[in-house]
């Protein structure tokens, strides 16, 4: 009989302007991050990655950190050449529950079926449909863009062994720590050009947005409207110290609940103003995502709201959240709750927040003989 021996691959998360990599050792205690990098690449990935030196090049330089081991890699693709597809279906008498997901999905594919690479990391009976129904979420990628992937990644000394799910990466994190019971959660991941939200179950993907807003928008804005001399680091530092705090009269930030002081009161109420208009679109997105899961059934009681990526460098961004939509929200930075080894540090204001996705995907094991 085979043994396999599992480790853990390269997590490497591309997205349109940013580059995250992590990956995970085994210890006594569960796992550790063996290592991590980051990148920002000086333009935005094209649509058709075919020849992109600028990421051969940042992968490389990420991956030379003494700290990473191997040479295998698992991998998000940016989400512009990604198509989400959720379908519901019957099988028919005569064809496979696969055939009848191919069936189903080439109504929606904007490119010839043959000409795709398909998967479905949500799958579930129709609740009040026959036995024969089901309602599934399709994820479709052009083949040859996948190739290209590989061939990027080829070029930069790594061997791909996954092509994986950003949706998928973030319910393996949160299933690290927390539990997904039978009433839905919401999901978020606040990227800096685009974010994700996502509705899940304990047995199904119920609902998913990927949205063109990001803490980008934000910190444009505080730009604008303060002067900063283009800073992103000062304007990066105002949304963790002030953010949205100024709808509280005292600030929780003080240990002897004193109320805050004048100035303190007139700059938390300067980005508020500033930024609040920003915020409401993405409220609005989530309005969007929350009757759309009530209008398929109603009188749904979401369980919660957790809050990763850009999300945790905002001050009372998970209140400001929970005022609005009425249901308990959490702010969560997982790389503060797991250990690093071989020197390690999180620098930066964000203290390693946007890892999030990337950590997600380095917790995907893949078998070594």
């Amino acid at each position: 009989m085979l043994n396999f021996k599992y480790k853990y691959p390269i997590g490497i998360d591309i997205g349109s302007r940013n580059i995250y990599a992590v990956q995970l050792k085994q210890t006594r205690q569960g796992f550790a991050v063996r290592a991590l990098a980051h990148r920002e690449l000086e333009t935005e990935i094209e649509s058709i990655p075919d020849a992109n030196p600028g990421l051969v090049y940042a992968v490389k330089k990420m991956t030379k950190n003494r700290n990473f081991r191997g040479k295998i890699a698992v991998l998000h693709i940016p989400v512009k050449n990604i198509s989400v597809l959720p379908i519901r279906f019957q099988v028919g008498a005569t064809e496979t529950l696969e055939e009848a997901i191919l069936r189903e999905s080439e109504k929606s594919l904007s490119f010839p079926l043959e000409e795709a690479a398909i998967d479905y990391p949500s799958f579930s009976p129709e609740v009040d449909g026959d036995g024969d129904a089901y309602r599934a979420t399709v994820i479709a990628v052009r083949r040859k863009y996948i190739e290209q992937y590989l061939q990027l990644m080829k070029q930069a000394g790594l061997t791909v062994e996954a092509v994986d799910y950003r949706v998928s990466s973030l319910i393996r994190l949160y299933k690290h720590f927390y539990k997904i019971t039978k009433h839905p959660v919401i999901l978020c991941n606040i990227g800096y050009f685009e974010s994700m939200l996502v509705v899940v179950t304990e047995d199904s993907i119920i609902g998913q947005r990927i949205i063109p807003w990001g803490v980008h928008a934000l910190i444009e804005k505080i730009l604008a409207n303060l002067e900063l001399l283009d800073s992103k680091d000062n304007a990066k530092l105002l949304l963790k110290t002030h953010g949205l705090a100024y709808e509280d009269l005292k600030s929780v930030d003080n240990s002897d609940d004193r109320a805050p002081d004048a100035t303190m009161v007139n700059m938390r109420r300067a980005i508020f103003q500033v930024i609040t208009p920003s915020i409401d679109e993405l409220v609005f997105e989530f309005h969007k995502m929350i009757s759309g899961v009530m209008s398929e059934k109603q009188h749904t009681a979401f369980e919660g709201i957790y809050m990763y990526g850009h999300a945790a460098l905002i001050h009372h961004f998970d209140r400001y959240f929970e005022r609005r939509l009425n249901i308990p929200t959490r702010r969560i930075n997982p790389m503060t709750a797991v250990a690093l080894s071989g020197g390690n540090k999180l620098f930066g204001i964000d203290e390693g927040a946007p890892f999030a996705l990337a950590l997600g995907l380095a917790m995907r094991k893949v078998p070594w003989l």
